[in-house]
């Protein structure tokens, strides 16, 4: 008896077994596959110039130092600021002795301003009116008025955070109109070193024109308040009582007080 499967033995016959077992199932081919739908090839799109450009952006401020984007603070000498100066004055008074019959009533008030108009450069102006009635001990009453106006340029340098040098040079005009009331005989009085005789009603005429330079060092003691002091040297380019000439120069130094805003 032969098993199936099982080689033959020797000389055995060639002709299969009756016997013989039928053949294995095959299996079912597989289903087809359905073919993938042809794909487009991807578009190129326009670079994002505005995506660029935040990129840069961010970089930049990334490469900044800390606080660089930040508003820098407000700072003296900075273009559009006004400021206002010593020279921003009022005054009213009445003086008086107790013995003599000295006396004097006088008013006065001189706004001034200046105005950076580029950085650390500036223009300035500034105007006056003075007024005063006095009475001598010996009977002579003067009436006075003057008016004036000054205009001026000028350049801060910063010495360091809070010490700046702000020279200025002016130019300024003015008169004053000053009427004597005297007795009936002659006076001479001395105005501005020059003898000029009175009688019972005498206009006196005072004219002047003038250049001054003014060189400060200020000292910022807070964010809109500065003092300061330095040399200050004005000459006159004309100074007339009446028909004489008498022209004044002044050497010295001079403090001022301001703000700005």
């Amino acid at each position: 008896m032969v098993l199936a499967g099982e080689p033959p033995p020797v000389g055995a016959s060639d002709e299969p077994s009756v016997q013989a077992e039928p053949p294995a199932a095959q299996p079912a081919p597989p289903a087809p596959v359905p073919a993938a739908p042809a794909q487009e090839p991807p578009r190129i799109a326009p670079p994002d110039s505005t995506g660029l450009s935040d990129r840069a952006d961010r970089a930049d401020r990334a490469a900044a130092p800390r606080g660089a984007s930040e508003q820098r603070e407000a700072r003296f000498g900075d273009p559009g600021q006004f400021v206002l100066s010593g020279a921003l004055s009022a005054s009213f008074g009445h003086l008086g002795y107790s013995t003599g019959d000295n006396t004097t009533t006088s008013f006065g008030i001189e706004p001034a301003f200046d105005y950076f108009s580029t950085q650390n450069f500036f223009e300035g102006a500034s105007a006056f009116i003075r007024y005063s009635d006095g009475t001598s001990g010996i009977g002579i009453e003067s009436k006075s008025l003057s008016l004036g106006v000054t205009g001026q340029i000028g350049f801060n340098f910063w010495l360091g955070d809070r010490v700046s040098f702000c020279p200025k040079l002016s130019l300024g005009v003015w008169q004053t109109r000053t009427t004597y009331e005297a007795p009936s005989f002659n006076f001479t009085v001395s105005i501005d070193g020059l003898a000029v005789p009175l009688g019972p009603s005498t206009e006196v005429t005072e004219n002047a024109v003038f250049v001054q330079l003014y060189a400060p060092f200020l000292f910022h003691l807070a964010q809109h308040f500065f003092i300061g002091f330095g040399p200050d040297v004005y000459t006159d380019l004309l100074h007339s009582v009446e028909s004489a000439s008498n022209r004044r120069i002044f050497l010295g130094a001079s403090s001022t007080v301001g703000g700005w805003f």
